[in-house]
């Protein structure tokens, strides 16, 4: 059994102290495998903004990963060998590649790419995403060797015991709300046919939650369908900046909070079966580790 957990928008410049409350509970309660970090050094992921994040983490790292967002993507840079980066991620994630941490950088490529890679555990794949940059651009940002690579990153291992991590989803409710520059990635986690090659998709950017039951590849925001024909979306932004309200894009017909601070618990307990837990630590500024955060709701995945 491996444990993931996540949580996105709340770390860096002015953001309180909810985050480092989160990091600590999650190293102390059951050896977590992989924390994601679902985006977003606030408020322009900077050097010294992600030096604040650092200390965030208790200056540890080696569990972490990060799927840039449109925060950090802030710092953008273009060079002739690397293409356009945001310079003070990549720095700082060059400072700390595998062992030092979960997240890698592929000086073989260019651009967003350097940062996608998928982690394999216990039957399943994770597979993580830059998306930080697809607003007004699209992923796969005019590189389509990276739908290729996600395509062969879905394809690789048989079955959908694949969870897709990225800044942006599909389907959000909030004050961004549904992300149609994702659409290309969204479809590809599907086969020719329409049959989902994943089982999940989880992102951030509204500072919200927001569950959706399995959604197909044409028209996602036409609403649920069998599990055999689906995708699950989960949105969890509620990482500590403040609340988004849900009043842009698709309601999630499963689970809606914009009121408390959240983390997402994944429970790996087989190669066909995962547990998602929505733990909501309360809307306060300070939460408390002294008590266990409540089971706001739970998504079981079975394959």
């Amino acid at each position: 059994m491996a444990l993931i957990y996540w949580s996105a928008d709340g770390v860096g410049d002015d953001v309180g102290s909810v985050h480092n409350a989160f990091i600590r509970w999650m190293r102390a309660n059951g050896s977590p495998a992989v924390i994601v970090n679902g985006g977003d050094i606030y408020g322009d992921g900077t050097d010294e903004e992600f030096e604040m994040f650092f200390q965030q983490m208790d200056r540890r790292v080696a569990d972490l990963c990060e799927t840039p967002g449109n925060h950090d993507w802030r710092t953008r840079k273009q060079s002739p060998t690397t293409g356009e980066i945001p310079s003070a991620y990549e720095a700082f994630w060059g400072r700390f590649k595998p062992p030092l941490s979960k997240q890698p950088i592929d000086t073989s490529k260019r651009g967003g790419a350097r940062y996608e890679h998928f982690i394999d555990i216990d039957g399943w794949r994770l597979i993580f995403l830059d998306t930080g940059f697809c607003e007004g651009n699209p992923w796969p940002m005019g590189d389509s060797a990276r739908t290729a690579w996600l395509r062969e990153a879905v394809t690789g291992t048989p079955g959908r015991a694949k969870i897709v991590f990225a800044h942006h989803s599909r389907l959000s409710r909030g004050k961004h709300g549904d992300n149609e520059e994702v659409d290309t990635l969204w479809q590809t986690l599907f086969d020719p046919t329409g049959a989902p090659r994943a089982a999940l998709t989880l992102a951030g950017h509204d500072h919200n939650v927001s569950i959706y039951g399995p959604r197909p590849r044409t028209n996602p925001k036409s609403g649920s369908v069998d599990f055999s024909k689906g995708i699950h979306i989960i949105v969890n932004g509620a990482g500590g900046r403040g609340h988004d309200s849900g009043f842009r894009g698709t309601k999630p017909d499963v689970h809606f909070d914009e009121d408390n601070y959240c983390v997402t618990r994944i429970t790996l307990s087989s190669d066909k079966a995962a547990d998602i837990d929505i733990l909501d630590f309360g809307p306060g500024k300070k939460p408390s580790l002294e008590k266990p955060p409540a089971v706001r709701k739970t998504l079981h995945i079975r394959l």
